[in-house]
């Protein structure tokens, strides 16, 4: 009977999550505090005001200017996206979250980071691995003259021909159409036989969404499709989060939207739009290349039927994009594969949502 029990104990520490139940989603008050850190951060991406969707824990730098978001899942503290805030606070907010992850027997672990924080992770002994491409535009250039445009002005004046318009509503704005915009959601949800995102994706909550601008297109006065769109440190860089259109809606709609929101980019004086990531594309396929990258790059070739990896990169290919590289990072004796799993799980919902087995 002991050492059943002793293998039980055994188990359970092997498979629980070290300080989850301690630092489950954060309160009002900390979403609040990390909108004021973003308010003022001189570095955060747009990925940063994840944090305000109130699915993760947030870790404060002392002077609470900075912050990471994050989940525990098994013995992994998984950060979702950079550190946000004041760049002179992040690598010791980094130090922390790693000696905090530690101090529950816990391994830390970063994902969807850029270029610019590889410095810091090396500095911290972390092994890095690409998981994916950004799609950004560069939106003080973009235009649809030129002839490998001319989908996108077709999609433009087809739309607004059969009487499609665009506008986009400021922040606070949502709540007041927000029966419409959830029409828009459950018929978009419903038709794809899926669930709510979350961790890594948006989520339809109206306060969520009534933080930001939301894109819109209408048709005949209705909402057909809209996007809401996450806004970076000093205005420089915007990407669009959430979308959702109708199944019947008019063809084309997304192009629309997402070329007229390039448009509005442009207009307002940011610098960059990201579209998202396009996960597994940029891996190698090569035989000097690491398992995880070749495993990575056969799943994007051959997992269209499941996941469409190939159609969502040749989908926003369309708007002219620069590829902008996206990794995960966590220590040498972390599996960075079981790490990734621990990220699609999350995203997911657990295992029936990876599986599309839930709606």
């Amino acid at each position: 009977v002991l050492a059943i029990l002793t293998l039980a104990v055994a188990v359970r520490s092997l498979l629980t999550a070290p300080g989850a139940r301690s630092h489950g989603p954060a309160g009002p008050a900390d979403i609040e505090r990390a909108r004021a850190a973003l308010v003022e951060a001189d570095t955060a991406t747009p990925e940063a005001n994840l944090a305000l969707l109130g699915d993760k824990a947030l870790l404060f730098s002392p002077s609470g200017r900075s912050f990471i978001a994050y989940r525990v899942r098994g013995r992994r503290w998984i950060a979702m996206g950079e550190a946000a805030g004041l760049k002179a606070e992040r690598l010791e907010l980094l130090w922390a979250f790693a000696e905090l992850a530690d101090s529950y027997g816990g391994a830390p672990v970063f994902y969807s980071v850029g270029e610019g924080m590889l410095a810091d992770l090396a500095t911290l002994g972390l092994a890095v691995r690409k998981v994916g491409e950004a799609a950004v535009i560069d939106a003080e250039h973009f235009s649809t003259e030129g002839k490998g445009k001319q989908n996108l002005r077709t999609a433009v004046n087809r739309a607004e021909r059969e009487g499609t318009t665009f506008e986009v509503l400021p922040a606070g704005a949502a709540r007041s159409l927000e029966t419409e915009l959830r029409a828009v959601s459950d018929a978009w949800l419903d038709h794809h036989n899926g669930s709510e995102k979350a961790f890594s994706l948006g989520r339809f909550d109206i306060d969520y969404l009534n933080r930001s601008p939301v894109a819109v297109a209408r048709h005949d006065g209705q909402i057909v499709a809209f996007a809401n769109m996450l806004v970076g440190a000093r205005g420089e860089e915007v990407m669009i989060d959430l979308m959702r259109h109708t199944p019947d809606g008019p063809h084309g709609v997304m192009d629309y939207l997402f070329t007229r929101t390039a448009q509005w980019a442009r207009a307002e004086g940011f610098r960059r739009l990201d579209l998202g990531m396009a996960p597994l594309s940029g891996l190698e396929d090569r035989r000097l290349a690491p398992v995880f990258a070749r495993v990575g790059a056969l799943v994007f070739e051959e997992g269209g039927a499941v996941y469409g990896f190939q159609g969502l990169r040749a989908y926003k290919s369309k708007f002219g994009p620069a590829w902008r590289p996206k990794f995960i990072a966590a220590s040498t004796s972390t599996p960075l594969a079981l790490a990734l799993l621990d990220v699609a799980l999350l995203t997911s919902g657990g295992w029936l949502g990876l599986l599309g087995l839930r709606k």
